[in-house]
C-alpha cells in the first residue's frame, strides 16, 4: 500500500501536516477489464462476478476502517496544495 506524507495549505491559508494511505490517485483516464470479446451474456454474467467481488472487498474495508476506528477519515487532497511529499511502499 502506498503511504503518503505532506504538508498541504488550504484555500484559508491554513497549513497541516497529513499522512494519507493512498486509495485513489490522480488520473485523467477510464482504465478497466476490457471485456468486448466476451459474449453479452458472459458479459452480464462477467459483471455481476465483479460486482460481487466487489462488494465483499468494500465490506471488508469498512470493517478494517471500523476496527482502527479511522471509519470517517476519508479524505480528497488536491496535489496542487500538496508540498514536502514522501512516498513509502508499505
Amino acid at each position: 500500500m502506498q503511504i503518503i506524507s505532506f504538508k498541504y495549505t488550504k484555500a484559508d491559508g491554513s497549513i497541516s501536516n497529513r499522512v494519507l494511505a493512498v486509495m485513489v490517485k490522480p488520473n485523467t483516464m477510464f482504465e478497466g477489464i476490457d471485456i468486448s470479446e466476451l459474449e453479452v451474456a458472459d458479459q452480464v454474467v462477467f459483471a455481476e462476478d465483479m460486482n460481487a467481488a466487489y462488494s465483499e472487498y468494500l465490506a471488508k474495508l469498512e470493517e478494517i476502517k471500523q476496527n482502527h476506528d479511522v471509519k470517517h477519515n476519508y479524505r480528497r487532497f488536491d496535489p496542487v496544495k500538496m508540498s514536502e511529499i514522501v512516498n513509502e511502499e508499505i
